[in-house]
């Protein structure tokens, strides 16, 4: 076997230009990704897109406090205890509302019921609303005796095709289940009031927590093989380890990881999907006349919004796995080329 030097973009150790290849002068010029060159950057990072990313309060909050100065910590046992945490508080509101709606009959505590099931069936944000001060507002309005409306005398029969309508739309699970419930016209007031706004956040938060799960393990994987992968390179190069070990090493993050891009291309476009759909709801609820209408109205965009972030991130997210899939493509292909 006849061995070469190699230098690759973050691996410290520097030959003469000259005596490099033009792939590997090529290399040479190429920004290595943080994984590469600065792990501590790239941890920071990742914990900084965990407090954008995640859709728990606690965790983002925790996440957001580490990032200046506690990322490492974080990465190894905080968000750990913060996504504990969030569970806890999830399942400490989600207890209370359902005591709250058990505790309070809709017939003396019309108010409060109403709030407490919205609330034991939403987002955690809305629960935690709901524990805040939802509860109380809920409670002075049935001390005030003020009366409730459910909104049934104000449904027509193009509200009650509307909420059929949702059933066969890509709305996400939540919705198509509640849209399938609707019986009365009381549901369809409830579901067009609050209920579809409602499911759309739950979306949202579901499509927000499957990929935070899972790029959690992939980014927890990436960093171990890439950090395996330089120490092996600089070891080759060294001398103090064979050429193979490194061809291996880079060869084990190019194809461990080459999938990741394609994935969040495809989140990208089920985002780009999701927020044209939340347009023409936008459209939709903007013609509509029937005060029911009135909180989609205003939420319908808010929506939309959410879902053109979550397409912006994804394709963030994309490029970032391309970069280091290519820089180990690279560096395999480099060391293939030595041996």
């Amino acid at each position: 076997m006849r061995r070469r030097q190699v230098l690759l973009g973050a691996a410290g150790v520097a030959v003469g230009a000259a005596a490099l290849p033009p792939a590997a002068r090529a290399a040479e010029r190429s920004v290595a990704p943080n994984l590469v060159a600065d792990l501590a950057a790239a941890e920071r990072d990742f914990v900084r897109w965990l407090s954008v990313s995640d859709p728990r309060t606690p965790v983002r909050a925790a996440a957001e406090a580490a990032v200046t100065g506690a990322a490492t910590a974080f990465l190894a046992s905080g968000y750990a205890t913060a996504v504990t945490q969030a569970a806890q508080v999830r399942a400490s509101n989600l207890a209370f509302a359902n005591r709250m709606a058990t505790g309070h009959p809709a017939q003396s505590f019309p108010w409060v019921d109403a709030e407490a099931r919205r609330a034991a069936a939403g987002t955690d944000d809305e629960l935690a609303a709901f524990a805040g001060t939802g509860y109380s507002a809920a409670l002075a309005k049935d001390d005030a005796r003020i009366p409730y409306d459910d909104g049934a005398a104000l449904v027509t029969e193009a509200d009650h095709d509307a909420v059929y309508g949702v059933r066969f739309l890509d709305q996400g699970r939540t919705a198509s289940e509640r849209a399938a419930a609707v019986r009365t016209d009381a549901d369809a007031a409830e579901f067009l009031r609050y209920g579809w706004i409602s499911a759309a956040r739950i979306d949202v938060d579901e499509f927000r927590a499957q990929y935070v799960a899972d790029e959690w393990l992939r980014w927890q994987h990436a960093r171990s093989e890439t950090v395996r992968a330089v120490t092996v390179d600089r070891a080759a190069r060294e001398g103090t380890a064979d050429a193979y070990s490194a061809l291996r090493a880079w060869d084990s993050v190019r194809t461990l990881f080459a999938r990741q891009p394609a994935a969040w291309t495809e989140r990208e476009r089920y985002a780009r999907d999701r927020s044209e759909q939340w347009l023409r709801i936008s459209y939709q609820t903007a013609d509509a006349t029937s005060p029911l209408w009135a909180g989609l109205t205003v939420e319908a965009p808010a929506v939309r919004s959410r879902w053109l972030a979550e397409r912006t991130g994804a394709a963030r997210q994309s490029v970032w796995w391309s970069e280091l899939n290519q820089y180990a493509r690279v560096a395999y292909q480099e060391w293939l080329d030595y041996t």
